[in-house]
């Protein structure tokens, strides 16, 4: 299978459908974790409790605001890729919690953003300090932290086997998965002066993720080069398993089972609330894959799939699909407003999507 998809990218038109950044899971400050922490805060009834949610609502901030920061460079990268925000991936047994996967036509790209107060310092084994300071400038503390590099390394062979299971990558491309450490924080001073050159490499500045990405598409367009197709393919596959996480703070707390089973369900009905827009919008994937319209839309991507010799969700995914049901765009103007859909994908077969709505 991996050496016919190769062929088909090999042959295949190169030229994409899009020319800039395009967020398939955007970054959102609307955290489910934060929530489920500031309804956890609201039920604390003793002001130590009290503190240490305060404290961690303020770490977890201070990452989402390195996070964004991210979000800022990749959307200013003027390059087309294709992006994911914050995955939980589950596969086999294993879990891995992603910031950011860049997709480009030459890698793929791992993500870990670390928005840490205080210098770090790596040491010659590979160990990381954290080292703290004062408003003066000294160092009162010091701590170890967990290798943000052995990490990433774990995300990426779980993304390896994800990748190789849905028959996307093989071993002749699967190396092209990279990972990066992104130090969102300008302040800190990061002392690698006795870090090997493959963990110095790993590490980079905020204002230096854009060179990266174009570097690593220079270094990797001579091996490899995906069609849109298969791009999209791995998007799909990360979104398909992952799924929303929310950590459970209640033994920490030492809040008792039911006010944390109610933060939880508060949560849970706070997002329902915001995904319930119009009355339109169907109730579970179950419901929806059984619209009429859906299994005309799915028809026509399989037809056009056969006709083209392209994949199935090279048209568009599932996610897209749906989301075609739900907004049901009568005129290109509204359809060009769909993510997935560039100008080339309407030009080419926006008509034909447009007059099965109306049909329907």
């Amino acid at each position: 299978m991996g050496i016919f998809k190769n062929l088909s990218d090999i042959f295949s038109n190169k030229k994409l459908s899009f020319d800039k950044p395009e967020f398939i899971k955007e970054f959102n400050s609307e955290n489910a974790q934060m929530q489920h922490l500031e309804v956890l805060l609201e039920r604390a009834t003793d002001e130590e409790t009290k503190k240490q949610i305060e404290n961690d609502i303020k770490i977890f901030r201070y990452g989402m605001i390195g996070e964004e920061k991210v979000a800022y460079e990749l959307k200013n990268a003027h390059m087309p890729i294709l992006i994911l925000h914050d995955l939980y991936l589950t596969y086999n047994g294993l879990n891995a919690q992603i910031d950011y996967v860049v997709i480009d036509q030459s890698f793929i790209l791992v993500i870990e953003c670390k928005n840490m107060v205080g210098d770090i310092e790596i040491k010659s084994t590979g160990e990381f300090i954290r080292h703290f300071k004062n408003s003066s400038g000294k160092y009162y503390r010091k701590e170890g932290i967990y290798s943000p590099i052995s990490q990433n390394e774990k995300h990426v062979e779980l993304i390896k086997d994800i990748l190789k299971n849905e028959e996307i990558l093989d071993k002749k491309n699967i190396d092209c998965i990279k990972h990066k450490i992104v130090i969102a924080n300008e302040k800190t001073i990061l002392n690698d002066e006795y870090a090997t050159k493959e963990v110095k490499e790993q590490i980079i500045k905020c204002d230096m993720l854009i060179d990266t990405i174009k570097n690593l598409h220079e270094e990797g367009k001579e091996t490899v080069c995906f069609s849109e197709k298969t791009m999209r393919s791995i998007a799909d596959a990360m979104l398909k398993y992952d799924s929303e996480h929310i950590v459970d703070y209640s033994k920490k707390y030492k809040l008792d089972d039911k006010n944390n089973e109610e933060a939880k369900t508060e949560v849970l009905e706070n997002q329902n609330s915001k995904e319930e827009v119009t009355s339109t919008v169907m109730k579970n994937e179950q419901d929806i894959e059984k619209d009429p319209l859906y299994i005309k839309l799915k028809q026509y991507r399989w037809d056009k799939s056969r006709e083209e010799g392209n994949e199935v969700n090279f048209l568009y995914s599932n996610l897209v699909l749906e989301e075609l049901v739900k907004s049901k765009p009568s005129n290109m103007e509204e359809l060009i407003k769909i993510k997935g859909f560039g100008k080339a994908k309407c030009e080419k077969y926006g008509e034909d999507i447009i007059r099965i709505i109306k049909e329907k």
